[in-house]
């Protein structure tokens, strides 16, 4: 049997042809209306215009606090220290972080693998997420934290109560310095952008878009809550949940992602981080605030 070799590469390439139209198909995702964003905290003024509520958290408005119809402007900030409903359990993650944490700094070489300098944990949250050479990648703290436990021996999965703790722990070393990461060029603008767009892209059995509700219906009444402002919320992260106990920026991601019928992202997965770089950079000049608490 004689093969006609012309006619079966024409075949073969149409068929490549009608393979690649088919995976762009399915890798289609419809975008809310991508948005500008100034990478800093005072961005929010294009947006909700709340930013003058909340940008002096001594200067909060106890009418907007006590106010349920209110309070959503203050965007939380009423539940940020020195805030203390008679010591919530975010003060006990935070009791409980520091005992893990010097455990598995007894020969200060954790504090090293973080980036602490000379093992002073002074600034080091407000610096993350960052890329790392010796990792390749942008990494979150949570991240950098398991890795480094890794290293003295012990699992402390991204994502669990333990690494949490310890996360908050290390932000609290950092209270009242603002969020400084800087996502202007390389890396981590790359990280920034592409977080951007996944922060846009509709996806799960509600389609919708992270910006679907806190870009483009902020003040709105969404399931019981008024939807707020992502400005300033990496801010006051790990975070005390009433209802589920510690949450790190990501975990928080993935409650939102499941409420609206996603498949959730894994913690510390490049799409993950790519979000946290893009929440963190709206939270840029903001000040860190924790043990914080939510409902």
């Amino acid at each position: 049997m004689r093969i006609d070799w012309k006619h079966y590469a024409v075949l073969l390439l149409t068929c490549v042809a009608s393979v690649s139209q088919g995976a762009e198909a399915l890798l289609y995702r419809e975008l809310e209306p991508m948005e500008q964003y100034v990478p800093r905290v005072d961005g929010d003024t294009k947006f909700s215009n709340t930013y003058r509520y909340w940008k002096d958290r001594a200067k909060l408005d106890p009418t907007l606090a006590g106010n349920p119809e209110e309070f959503w402007r203050l965007n939380w900030k009423f539940m940020d220290p020195p805030f203390n409903q008679a010591v919530h359990g975010g003060h006990f993650a935070l009791d409980h972080g520091e005992e893990r944490y010097q455990s598995l700094n007894q020969s200060g070489a954790f504090a090293k693998c973080l980036g602490a300098r000379k093992g002073n944990l002074k600034g080091l949250r407000a610096s993350y997420p960052r890329y790392l050479a010796n990792l390749g990648h942008v990494a979150g703290l949570e991240e950098v934290i398991e890795r480094c436990a890794a290293k003295e021996g012990v699992v402390m999965q991204n994502g669990s109560y333990e690494n949490s703790a310890i996360s908050l722990y290390i932000a609290s070393k950092s209270n009242g310095m603002p969020l400084r990461i800087d996502v202007s060029k390389g890396p981590m603008k790359q990280a920034y952008e592409r977080g951007r767009t996944l922060y846009h892209t509709k996806s799960g059995r509600l389609n919708f878009a992270c910006a679907s509700c806190h870009i483009h219906n902020i003040g709105k009444h969404l399931r019981g809550n008024t939807v707020t402002s992502p400005f300033s919320d990496a801010s006051h992260f790990p975070v005390y949940r009433t209802r589920y106990v510690l949450q790190s920026l990501q975990l928080r991601m993935i409650e939102c992602q499941l409420d609206t019928g996603a498949q959730p992202l894994m913690p510390g997965s490049s799409a993950s981080t790519d979000l946290e770089v893009f929440l963190t950079a709206l939270s840029n000049g903001y000040p860190i605030a924790v043990p914080s608490e939510r409902d």
